[in-house]
């Protein structure tokens, strides 16, 4: 896990960065003028060229962070620059590679790579913007604090350095900006939906390092011999098991009353860390931080949602019954399933799979119905020790299998149309 590779200079997005996209860009139209002259696929191209050019100016000097000033550390804190996340990087490595086996086969079915080009580009903004919108939606708890005003709201959704997508609601945005382009293209949505399929799940294998840097899309502890991996103190997942005690070899359920929630202690583990501090099940405990070191248990064999346990301080139930108990925080995670491992191994197979498979396909959209069923019957699977999200609608699945099934429905039904259609595909 490395969340920040480096930091470029903030003097950059001064002018320097803006003046190379303006010029690049304005060589590049020129060039499509002198192709395709005034044309659909010219004109198509200045969106783009305007959207990039207002996102230079306008967002990436607003994305810049502080810090510490080594020459006085305990004074204000000064630029860093535009930190280049590992999450990023990977993201934009795996766009690139997907656009660019896309570019590969795009003649053989009669599509330019200008249109190419500019349906990878609305795509992955569609996509960006959809993912992210599916994370919002599946986590308002995290955007949506009470006491927030309307514009640290919106920065905090629009601020997705720090990861914060989700890969259904990447397809669905990418998906409709794919049908308004290629309806306005008059291109096939079933034949050019079979060509980008493999550079999609490709992309997808890169993204997925990229949420192995980040310590996102984590797993659930894992206690027996099977590869893992631990994640450092602060990260997501560490942060989780803390919460719920498995740092400690404490399981808990969530009791919540109003807008209290507390950890009931289920079971402890012989010898851990919980059982060495007195923890026993049917304990309720919560946490405080008094001190960066340390941590303390503070429980309860009493359910401190009962009325005679309702006094407060600093926001900590606070009764004769309650103790306090220290204990030292240890530097990593307990080990974890390395489910980011196995998505982008998964997603790697299948992208050879596809890659293969259009060359050998009878009909138009048997590539991209494929990849719907067997991608999602695989997310499906791994969601199993995921543990970054909860169950969903009263079950124990969560929003992704939910979604998993539906789209594997979409994918069946693709498929069987792609069937029934005459005329053989082109390859």
């Amino acid at each position: 896990m490395r969340q920040t590779l480096f930091y470029i200079p903030s003097w950059i997005f001064d002018g320097p960065l803006l003046v190379t996209w303006l010029i690049a860009g304005g060589i590049y139209f020129a060039y499509l003028y002198r192709q395709h002259g005034s044309n659909n696929e010219t004109w198509s191209f200045l969106p783009v060229y305007g959207i990039v050019a207002a996102v230079i100016h306008f967002v990436v000097p607003g994305l810049g962070i502080t810090g510490i000033n080594p020459q006085d550390p305990f004074g204000p804190q000064i630029p860093m620059g535009l930190a280049v996340r590992g999450y990023g990087l990977f993201l934009m490595l795996g766009i690139l590679s997907g656009v660019g086996v896309t570019l590969a086969r795009c003649r053989k079915i009669g599509v330019s790579p200008d249109q190419v080009i500019n349906l990878g580009f609305w795509m992955m903004l569609a996509g960006i913007v959809g993912a992210r919108a599916f994370y919002v939606i599946q986590k308002p708890e995290e955007f949506f604090e009470k006491g927030t005003n309307g514009f640290a709201t919106l920065t905090n959704i629009v601020n997705m350095t720090q990861g914060g997508l989700v890969v259904y609601g990447s397809l669905i945005g990418g998906s409709i900006a794919a049908v308004l382009f290629l309806r306005s293209q008059k291109l096939s949505f079933l034949k050019v939906a079979d060509l980008i399929a493999p550079g999609m799940v490709l992309g997808l294998a890169l993204g997925r390092i990229g949420c192995l840097m980040n310590g996102c899309c984590y797993g659930g502890v894992c206690d027996i011999e099977l590869p893992t991996l631990r994640f450092p103190a602060g990260s997501a997942p560490y942060m989780q098991q803390l919460y719920r005690g498995d740092l400690f070899g404490i399981q808990t359920e969530l009791v919540t009353e109003g807008d209290e929630s507390y950890q009931k202690v289920t079971a402890v583990e012989p010898g851990s860390l919980g059982a060495r501090s007195g923890v026993v099940a049917g304990d309720f405990i919560a946490f405080q931080f008094p001190e960066s070191e340390v941590i303390r248990f503070v429980k309860s064999s009493d359910n401190p949602t009962s009325p005679e346990l309702k006094g407060k301080k600093d926001g900590m139930i606070v009764t004769d019954r309650l103790g306090s108990v220290p204990v030292d925080l240890p530097e990593r995670s307990r080990p974890t399933h390395p489910t980011q491992v196995y998505s982008s191994v998964n997603a790697f197979l299948l992208f050879l799979t596809l890659w293969f498979l259009w060359t050998v396909r009878k009909r138009d959209g048997q590539v991209f119905g494929l990849m719907l069923i067997l991608y999602s019957i695989s997310r499906f699977l791994i969601e199993i020790i995921r543990k970054d999200e909860t169950g969903q609608f009263g079950t124990e699945l969560t929003i992704s299998q939910w979604v998993s099934i539906f789209t594997i429905l979409v994918g069946f039904l693709i498929f069987a149309v792609g069937m029934t259609r005459s005329g053989k595909a082109t390859t």
